[in-house]
């Protein structure tokens, strides 16, 4: 799949894009989910060592609002162990649990 927000020239790889409404009330659903996609990702970092960060965008792609979440390395040897270990990504969609938990998930 080829994506939709454009990633500059270094070491990143795009973890969610996601259409998202464009309302105050779905923010704290989109930053939780956020949050929760990503713990996984810095129990990985903390557990490898690697030195990651991540970096939050948004874009509008037509008439809706899409959120960009790119992790950031800066070692060439985590950036390729990380693209061999999550293969799934980018997530694409908010799925949200019947315990009202959120997270992005692939179609």
């Amino acid at each position: 799949m080829a994506s939709l927000c454009t990633l500059r020239e270094r070491m990143q790889i795009r973890v969610i894009e996601a259409t998202v409404k464009d309302d105050s009330d779905y923010d704290y659903i989109h930053d939780q989910a956020m949050h929760n996609t990503l713990r996984k990702y810095f129990k990985w970092a903390e557990d490898s060592g690697a030195k990651i960060s991540f970096e939050k965008s948004f874009e509008d792609i037509g008439y809706t609002l899409t959120l960009c979440v790119d992790a950031i390395f800066e070692d060439k040897e985590d950036f390729a162990l990380f693209k061999l270990t999550f293969s799934e990504m980018p997530f694409t969609r908010l799925n949200i649990t019947p315990e009202m938990e959120g997270y992005f998930v692939n179609e």
